[in-house]
């Protein structure tokens, strides 16, 4: 229900309504009078003989009036919608306002904070601009040529490998491009022939191996290698599944009001780097919710701008600065563990202990993720915030489903929360 009216809009209203049927009336007589007046000069001016037509006429006159005078009808018609407009804005309105709030996506670079956001938008059904899908086409290239440089480096300067001639001569060709920065359509040839030679992908399928080194490969390199015919195509725009695999670093912040379950969430999406985390306080006022997103499959990974950091460790050090922080006192703090399903696949080839020595037990799926969580949850890390009110999910940014069922949930616990 909306608002009463109080006493003095309503004879507001109520003297409006009346003062403009009374104009109606007023005009209508006008037009009444106007006509009977041109009647009545034809009627003086007609002979004698014509009196006893009088009367017949002006009832012609008077039904033409009220029935087939358009310019009356017209004005009377006119008048009513002006006075229903009116009637009608004096109506509350019962309309609910969509509820607004302010969300924080945190996170070292690389957890998947930007890929939420853009399945969040997916199963919103928030459309992606023709800039947007540009942007990624270029991002997916971009991605494809990094990738290639990255896989040839670890074959040169990690493995030392010597390849036969005809792979040194693409991979020489390739490099001389590339120094060059010139566009040319002669690289995708000499990316799809690489891609194609066994031993290059070998080197793929170990990187796990060089998950500490400066050579780091994104996530999705394979399925980019294999459709470099399509993405080289002039008229290639990438799909949703393509947008959601894109890698496109973030380097300002990046504000996106999407609209989720009839709310508006003003979503922030911040950039990971370290020397990008400066930037972070500037949006730290009046937040609702604080998304941090902890990539999982990072425990034995190290920092692109520092080789010899761990990225879970550095992870862990940012996430107590934000539960410490006096900004987010009061603030609902939601922990999302990302990357489940590559986290699964590397516990079948690399050991937590390796990265962790304080970790003890076996490299199943359940205890390795109940160890990590436990170390965010730890008072020496949370500090004063209080444990109880961290939620905490599992999601792969890249599912929709997964995206779907966890943001619905967390969007009916704050809401609930909030009533």
């Amino acid at each position: 229900m909306g608002p009463k009216l109080s006493k003095k809009k309503k004879k507001q209203k109520s003297y409006r309504a009346k003062k403009l049927k009374k104009t109606i009336k007023r005009k209508r007589r006008s037009t009444l009078t106007s006509k009977k007046s041109s009647h009545q000069n034809k009627k003086n001016s007609k002979s004698n003989e014509k009196k006893n037509k009088k009367k017949k006429k002006r009832t012609n006159s008077f039904t033409s009036f009220d029935f087939k005078n358009k310019e009356t009808n017209d004005l009377t018609l006119e008048s009513d919608r002006f006075l229903q407009s009116l009637l009608s804005q004096e109506q509350p309105r019962n309309t609910p306002k969509k509820h607004q709030i302010k969300v924080l996506f945190l996170g070292c670079a690389e957890s998947g904070k930007s890929t939420l956001i853009k399945n969040i938008k997916c199963f919103t059904s928030t459309q992606f601009s023709n800039e947007e899908t540009i942007e990624f086409r270029d991002a997916i290239r971009e991605n494809v040529l990094s990738n290639t440089g990255t896989l040839l480096s670890l074959a040169q300067f990690e493995l030392k490998i010597n390849f036969e001639n005809d792979l040194l001569e693409l991979i020489e060709e390739f490099n001389q491009i590339t120094q060059s920065q010139k566009s040319t359509n002669r690289i995708w040839a000499l990316v799809q022939k690489i891609w194609e030679y066994q031993e290059i992908q070998l080197i793929y399928y170990q990187k796990h191996k060089f998950s500490k080194s400066k050579y780091h490969l994104t996530e999705s390199a394979e399925v980019f290698f294999n459709k470099v015919r399509t993405i080289k195509q002039p008229e290639f725009l990438p799909n949703t599944e393509e947008i959601l695999k894109c890698y496109l670093p973030t380097a300002h912040i990046v504000m996106e009001e999407i609209v989720f379950n009839e709310h508006i969430w003003k979503s922030y999406d911040l950039p990971g780097m370290r020397e990008d985390r400066k930037q972070w306080p500037s949006v730290y006022n009046a937040v609702n919710l604080v998304c941090f997103v902890v990539a999982l499959s990072e425990f034995d990974m190290s920092l692109r701008e520092s080789t010899g950091e761990n990225r879970l460790r550095d992870s862990l050090n940012e996430f107590s600065n934000i539960c410490s922080s006096p900004w987010f006192t009061n603030t609902q703090i939601i922990l999302l563990f990302n990357k489940t399903d590559i986290f699964k696949k590397k516990l079948q080839k690399v050991e937590l202990h390796s990265s962790f020595p304080e970790y003890n037990g076996d490299n199943s799926y359940h205890d390795a993720f109940e160890f990590i969580k436990s170390k965010f949850l730890d008072e020496s890390i949370v500090g004063s915030y209080d444990r109880k009110r961290i939620q905490i999910y599992l999601v792969n940014a890249l599912d929709l489903n997964s995206v779907s069922t966890t943001f619905n949930h967390i969007s009916d616990n704050f809401f609930n929360s909030e009533n």
